[in-house]
Parts: structure tokens; C-alpha cells; sequence
């Protein structure tokens, strides 16, 4: 019996050292690490204010990379939130969600995640540093609240920097890591802003060309070129069916390489273009006009297979057809040379939303060659990217033929050779 008293007694002395640590330890717990970028803080804020590369800056996967992930909310910004669930009983389920963003200073996620504690949240705060302040110093912090609950604290103790700062450290590294793969612009001054697009599958007349890098040197490799494409349309009675396009191949510091591309169509089969208004009376005018017009083109249907033509190229032009393909897309008014920063700009922004950008650039010319270098010149910029569990789409070359395909006879060529022959 004494025994069990003495037994009794003990335990009850460590209950008691165990409540009075747990009073005098800290009733919350924080833990943070920071890594320094030299990219542009719009860069660093988009890309933490959104989910949708969240598992490419984030260490939460890497602890299983099977786990499900859900959004909700918008696509960034305040309210967007990212529910994960893992089948393993460490992990288990919860979620992230934004609470707060104020630009350029700090962004604030409130955690639903699995373990002791309550308002827990993880904030990143931005501080600009280095020469000029070009360079950012991201600091990612946890904190956790635990009350009264003495078992938290005590977990606080034990593990908080041990694992949720293992975490911070890795997750910082991989931002850092994301960052680096991003091309150094800033987007965030572009005023014509950004877009994903899908552009339709097109008929096209095209010639691959280069030129050296003087402005002069490329307007008249591109008349040059123009001038093949449009004697090719005129001999096969087509017209154009859009702006003409410059798709980059190579864009070397001697050098420029591109292909010059224009879509095409049958002769009269656009879209009709309301008729002019004539001036004076409206009466016996308006019966002129309206005699005069054109029939209105057949309507034609977006999603039917893109029709086929005979066409028969001159000189460099090829007859080929694009594949419809998703791009991201903005506009710019100035000089043609200042195009070669705006697809830096269009590929960057991309990247931070998630779209791996593929193939080459190009830029839709709204203003004739011999305008291009003014001031008041306009462009479409487009660069295509992929679209996931789609593989991409080479265009298919018609005419002339490939020179796997042009190398071996049609069969009716060779039985019309082997009966000559035997003549």
C-alpha cells in the first residue's frame, strides 16, 4: 500500500511540474526564414497572391506528391484559398486561404491545417534591399496561438521549428528556384495589360527570311518577302484574312531571323463591309448603294474542319496550315523595335500564371511595313503556350510538298513510268 501512495505521489508531482512548465512556456510560436530575389516585386506578388503555382514555390507537396489540391475563390488576390487532402495520417487535410495583400509590403495566408494551436497563419513580408534597392528580401513567418491548451505548447516547443521551419526553409528555396526561371521584367507597368487567347486553326502563306539587325535591313527583307505572298494570293485568287505576321525564329545580336506569315482565304468569301453612306439626297443615293453593295459573304462555321487549298507557291512561299493554339496575348503602340521587350513582357507573365510558354513569339502588324517605326505604330504580341494534357501541334506544310514526301512518287507515277518503259 505504501508503495502505491508512494506511486500516487509522484505522479502527481509530475502532473504538477508538467502544468507549471506548460504555464511559464510561451503561449504562441513563431518561426521564420528569409531569401532574397533580384526579380520585380510584381513578379514576387503575383505569383504569392495566387495558387496556381503554388505547388512549384510551396513544400507542402513535396511531403506527398499525390496529395489532392482544390481552389476556390478567385483565381488571386483576397479570398482565393487552396484545400488540400492526403491519405497520409501525418499530413491529413486542410487548407490556405488569402486574408490579406498589401502590395509591395506583405501577404497574409490564414492556415486550416492539421495539429494543436489555433490563428495560425503564415505571412510573407517583402523589404526592398541591395544597390538602389533593385533586390527583394521575401521573409516567410508562422505563428500559431495555443492558450491554455499545455499540450500545444509543449508541441511548440518541440516541433515547431523543427518541422514548419524545415518547411519555410525548403519552401524558400524552391520560391527562389521559381524565380530564377522567370525572365527579369516588369509587367507591371505594360498600361495594355495581358491575356490568354485562342486563336483559330488558319490556312497561311509563309517565307522564312533574316536580316540584319538594323531597322532598314528588316523593313526591306519583309517588303521583300510581302511582295512573293502577294503575287502567290493574286495567282490563285486569294486575299488576305487578317493582319500580316512576324514570328521570330532567332533574334541574334547581328542577325534576325523570322518567318513572314500572312492567313488566307478564298477571293470574296469575307466578311461583306457595310456600304458607305452617300452624301446628299437619300432617296435615288441610297437605290445606287444598295444596288451597288455586295452579297454578304457566307456564314461560316468556327468549329468545321479548316478547308484545304489548291494553291501553287512561287520562289520562297510555302502554303501551310497553323493549328489552333492558346497564347497569351497584349498589345503595344510605338516603334517595331520596342517589340522585342514586349514579348519579354508577354512571356514573364505568363510564366507567373502558370502558362509554359512553347514554340516562337509572333506579333500581329496593324499598320503598313513602311509605317512600322512610327511612333504611333500598332501590334498585337502573341506567344503561344501549352495546353495541359494536350500535346502541341506542328503546322502542316501543303505546298510545297516536304522533301520526304516529294522524294518518293505518287504510285500512279511510278505505273505510268513502268508502262512507258515497257513501250
Amino acid at each position: 500500500m505504501t508503495r502505491v501512495i508512494e506511486w500516487i505521489i509522484s505522479l502527481l508531482i509530475v502532473i504538477a511540474l508538467f502544468v507549471v512548465i506548460g504555464l511559464f512556456l510561451p503561449a504562441s510560436r513563431t518561426v521564420s526564414h528569409s531569401v532574397e530575389t533580384n526579380r520585380p516585386m510584381s513578379t514576387v506578388n503575383d505569383i504569392l497572391s495566387s495558387f496556381t503555382r503554388f505547388k512549384d514555390w510551396n513544400a507542402l507537396i513535396n511531403h506527398d506528391p499525390r496529395m489532392q489540391l482544390t481552389a476556390s475563390g478567385p483565381e488571386s488576390g483576397v479570398g482565393a484559398a487552396l484545400a488540400f487532402s492526403s491519405s497520409q495520417h501525418s499530413i491529413g487535410s486542410g487548407k490556405w486561404e488569402i486574408k490579406e495583400i498589401v502590395p509591395g509590403e506583405k501577404i497574409v495566408y490564414a492556415l486550416d491545417t492539421p495539429g494543436r494551436g489555433k490563428n495560425k497563419t503564415m505571412t510573407f513580408r517583402f523589404e526592398r534591399t541591395g544597390q538602389r534597392n533593385q533586390n527583394i528580401e521575401i521573409t516567410q513567418r508562422y505563428t500559431v496561438d495555443y492558450g491554455y491548451d499545455l499540450l500545444g505548447r509543449y508541441a511548440g516547443t518541440l516541433y515547431v521549428n523543427s518541422e514548419v521551419g524545415a518547411d519555410i526553409k525548403r519552401g524558400l528555396t524552391k520560391l527562389s528556384n521559381l524565380l530564377a526561371t522567370i525572365p527579369r521584367f516588369d509587367y507591371s507597368q505594360h498600361e495594355p495589360g495581358f491575356e490568354i487567347a485562342e486563336l483559330p486553326a488558319q490556312n497561311v502563306l509563309l517565307v522564312t527570311t533574316a536580316a540584319k539587325r538594323a531597322n532598314d535591313d528588316i523593313a526591306l527583307a519583309m517588303t521583300n518577302q510581302r511582295k512573293w505572298i502577294d503575287q502567290v494570293m493574286e495567282k490563285n485568287e486569294l486575299e488576305a484574312a487578317g493582319p500580316m505576321r512576324i514570328i521570330t525564329n532567332e533574334f541574334g545580336s547581328d542577325t534576325y531571323a523570322f518567318d513572314v506569315v500572312l492567313p488566307i482565304r478564298r477571293k470574296g468569301t469575307g466578311p461583306a463591309e457595310p456600304a458607305a453612306a452617300a452624301e446628299g439626297e437619300e432617296g435615288e443615293a441610297a437605290e445606287t448603294v444598295a444596288e451597288t453593295a455586295p452579297a454578304p459573304a457566307p456564314v461560316v462555321d468556327p468549329n468545321a474542319p479548316l478547308e484545304t487549298f489548291e494553291v501553287e507557291v512561287e520562289g520562297p512561299v510555302v502554303y501551310a496550315q497553323l493549328p489552333a493554339m492558346r497564347v497569351a496575348k497584349s498589345s503595344y503602340v510605338g516603334p517595331s523595335p520596342g517589340l522585342a521587350r514586349i514579348r519579354d513582357l508577354v512571356r514573364a507573365w505568363a510564366l507567373v500564371r502558370g502558362h509554359e510558354p512553347t514554340d516562337r513569339p509572333f506579333e500581329e502588324y496593324l499598320v503598313e511595313i513602311k509605317d512600322m517605326l512610327a511612333e504611333d505604330a500598332e501590334f498585337n504580341v502573341y506567344w503561344p503556350v501549352q495546353v495541359p494534357g494536350v500535346e502541341a501541334q506542328a503546322p502542316r506544310v501543303i505546298a510545297p510538298l516536304p522533301e520526304d514526301e516529294a522524294a518518293e512518287p505518287a504510285p500512279a507515277a511510278e505505273e505510268a513510268e513502268a508502262d512507258a518503259a515497257a513501250a
